[in-house]
């Protein structure tokens, strides 16, 4: 079901003539991006896909000429069928062999007003069969050309009506009201496309929030024709006194449901443009809507282009093998349209629409640390630093447990199945890393090495000294050690040494074994970090990379 062909709008609206559009064509096409980001052009575009509107071509930008760009590749049907077998050439002989080393060639071809002229292939050849190259641009039919197009617009409601001459459904929801009425009281049609189709697919999707018995449409006390949904206890409420997303559930299964059998036409045949379905949809019953249209799309191979502002639709549609997320970006001056192929380019999206982690109770960022203590510390010297940034709000900290940091991978384009992919948790993510090893100039582990790799420099923090212990400044330790009654004379913690063998090492009767409780030290420990104890090793500066991190995750 996927359509191998590249498809181009040139100097049309927001897009320049560097043309933007699809790399192929999916099951399922979702164009996410913010309003007058070109959303609606792209509709627009699979509008002429199906109908050949010659009048959209008269919609340029800026008085250039709009065309469409089509990329498709030559098969050897192609071949054969326009490079003659029982042809020859002086110059290039049997016609089909020569054509044949064209098989899996691209060819690129323009559709304007004039008519649709050959651009290029991807392959030189002989100029005597240029005029066969056009001949193949010129059969070469959209993708939707036999189709029938069906949409939803943005703006749609279901209201009482009164009575009409024929069933016809706008794509904002005008006449469905009627058209379930006529259908129900006409004999020309099966009334168990309502009683029994419709019904059961809408409480596929609202259960189990509700279930209704019973779709009718009657006189209201406006003496309007109303549809009316009747509950488990008999209890008739009318549409008019439900949510908008029952709604936008009736008027896409409409669509989907009711229409092909109307119109006896295989669901195949039809093309879906359906704009921003969530608007006023719960998230969850959004979800269901959303999964009943990839199971349709499956069983009835039917081709979907779905416009959205939501995270939900990202999600949902995200991980889907038939489907397929293209990020249009407004720049001010003309619009770009992106594949979206990562978690990176969704990360992305997220924050081009403003979405927030915060938005739905979780924090924007999360910071990885080897342990507890390590939490204690760096939230320290966040206050310290007059951070107003909040664990829980603005930042989230997790913590990877020593060795098992081996089991983590921070690469978004794809995931390993024997690593856990930290980045899908939060895609904001900054990493905290001891540096072990005996000496100062210890070279990182292989691990470690692998993370800095995959999350980047600059969202990775490597401690300059041992363990994240040795930011701790001299004048710190002297004052917890003292409130516990143990002397001191001198305090140095060495760069590459432990905390805890210094500390043995400056009393040899300590009874404290820091490693044995770090957790419950480090908290007696930070009630003595003053902002100036930040001046230490390169602690000042890498909360300075921390505090950056946090402020991009919540801008």
């Amino acid at each position: 079901m996927i359509i191998d062909t590249k498809i181009k709008l040139i100097n049309y609206k927001c897009f320049d003539d560097s043309g933007q559009g699809f790399e192929k064509i999916m099951p399922i096409n979702v164009i996410i991006g913010k309003n007058n980001s070109g959303k609606s052009s792209l509709i627009e575009l699979v509008e002429y896909l199906s109908i050949e509107e010659k009048s959209f071509l008269s919609n340029s930008r800026e008085n250039n000429n709009t065309c469409l760009e089509f990329e498709i590749e030559l098969n050897e049907n192609t071949i054969e069928t326009f490079f003659n077998k029982n042809s020859s050439n002086q110059k290039l002989g049997n016609l089909y062999e020569y054509g044949k080393q064209f098989i899996n060639s691209r060819i690129t071809f323009q559709i304007s007003e004039i008519g649709i002229t050959l651009k290029s292939i991807d392959k030189d050849y002989d100029d005597s069969i240029k005029e066969i190259f056009a001949i193949i641009a010129k059969s070469l039919i959209t993708p939707f050309n036999n189709k029938k197009l069906v949409q939803i617009s943005a703006e749609r409601d279901i209201l009482p009506e009164n009575s009409r001459n024929e069933i016809e459904v706008s794509k904002n929801g005008d006449g469905l009201t009627f058209s379930l009425h006529k259908i129900n009281l006409s004999s020309a049609y099966d009334s168990e496309i309502i009683e029994t189709n419709l019904l059961n697919s809408l409480n596929k999707i609202i259960e189990p929030d509700i279930k209704f018995n019973k779709i009718r449409v009657q006189e209201n006390d406006k003496k309007m024709l109303e549809i009316y949904l009747s509950d488990q206890r008999n209890n008739s409420i009318p549409l008019s006194k439900m949510g908008s997303g029952i709604k936008t559930v009736l008027l896409v299964l409409y669509c989907l449901v009711v229409k092909p059998e109307l119109e006896n036409i295989d669901e195949s045949e039809y093309v879906f443009a359906f704009e921003e379905l969530e608007n006023n949809l719960h998230p969850s019953m959004l979800k269901r809507l959303l999964q009943f249209i990839i199971e349709y799309s499956k069983i009835h191979s039917t081709y979907f282009f779905i416009t959205s502002h939501s995270n939900i639709v990202i999600d949902v549609f995200g991980n889907n093998e038939n489907s397929q997320i293209i990020h249009l970006i407004n720049d001010g001056i003309s619009s770009q349209a992106k594949t979206v192929l990562s978690s990176t380019d969704k990360k992305d999206i997220l924050n081009d629409l403003g979405v927030k982690a915060s938005d739905i109770l979780q924090s924007n960022g999360i910071i990885w640390v080897e342990g507890p203590s390590d939490r204690n510390y760096i939230n320290a010297w966040l206050k310290a630093n007059n951070s107003l940034y909040k664990e829980g709000i603005h930042y989230s900290i997790m913590t990877y447990g020593g060795r098992l940091l081996a089991s983590f991978e921070a690469k978004s384009e794809w995931i390993n199945e024997k690593l856990i992919p930290i980045l899908n948790i939060n895609t904001n993510a900054f990493v905290v890393m001891d540096r072990d090893g005996s000496e100062v100039d210890s070279q990182l582990n292989i691990t470690k090495k692998r993370i800095v790799n995959e999350i980047g420099e600059q969202n990775c923090w490597v401690t300059q000294g041992r363990e994240i212990e040795n930011y701790l400044s001299a004048s710190i330790i002297v004052k917890w050690l003292k409130s516990k009654n143990i002397r001191t004379p001198k305090y140095e913690l060495r760069e590459s040494e432990k905390i805890e063998n210094t500390i043995q090492e400056l009393n040899k009767n300590c009874t404290i074994h820091y490693n044995r409780s770090k957790t419950n030290f480090s908290h007696e420990i930070v009630e003595f970090i003053e902002p100036d104890d930040l001046v230490i090793l390169n602690l000042k500066e890498k909360m300075d990379d921390l505090l950056k991190a946090i402020t991009n995750w919540n801008t």
